[in-house]
């Protein structure tokens, strides 16, 4: 496989663990689901997994990045709710700063964003403005083990809105677990919400995390 291909793998394959079960994949009708969860993943735990990806060998340095806006039933995800069309140049252009990588651009929007029941200029449009409606704050630039409660805590603070129960911190799951992804439910609306039971399961059980630098 080509870098950019064993990346978006290891992505594929985070998504399905971390996620749960009962994905409801073709079929589905395009706009018919409860709420969004903002992805967010955490670059730099990404790219110890990943160093080929193309996030991790640019000029920038990422920190949050986003993985994905996901459409959500109260009890399981729609996936791939229309054709696997091409996202137009435009719309990876108009994004490609939050999510660094036209493999993640297109694979977003062909597993989750068909089931939007928007055009993908609309919904890159609306993954951006959840982003920027989301205050973000800004981790360390060393690399230290941190409470995972004091992650979700940060977000909280900058947050101030957000119930407590609208965020959910993933973490990996084999040796010293790293930070993965901090997930926020937010309504169709994109206004902050408790998350559903099926989201929360993917939460990081473990007390610490280790948060990779920033390089």
């Amino acid at each position: 496989m080509r870098p950019t291909a064993v990346a978006l793998a290891l992505l594929c394959a985070a998504i399905a663990g971390s996620a749960g079960a009962r994905h409801r994949g073709g079929g589905q009708p395009p706009g018919e689901f409860d709420y969004y969860v903002l992805s967010l993943s955490w670059s730099p735990a990404f790219c110890l997994d990943a160093p080929g990806a193309a996030e991790c060998n640019g000029p920038r340095r990422y920190g949050f990045i986003v993985h994905g806006l996901w459409p959500q039933y109260e009890s399981g995800s729609p996936q791939h709710c229309a054709g696997r069309h091409r996202v137009p140049e435009e719309a990876v252009r108009g994004i490609i700063d939050l999510m660094p990588a036209r493999s993640l651009i297109e694979h977003e929007w062909s597993v989750h964003g068909t089931c939007s029941g928007l055009e993908p200029m609309d919904f890159f449009a609306l993954v951006r403005r959840a982003y920027r409606e989301a205050v973000v704050p800004q981790l360390t630039t060393q690399s230290v083990e941190q409470p995972t409660a004091a992650i979700a805590d940060d977000f909280l603070r900058a947050n101030p809105r957000m119930p407590a129960a609208a965020l959910v911190v993933t973490c990996t799951g084999e040796g010293a677990p790293r930070l993965r992804e901090v997930r926020l439910c937010l309504t169709r609306e994109l206004v902050a919400r408790e998350c559903s039971p099926f989201v929360m399961r993917a939460a990081c059980r473990a007390r610490t995390v280790i948060v990779p630098p920033i390089r």
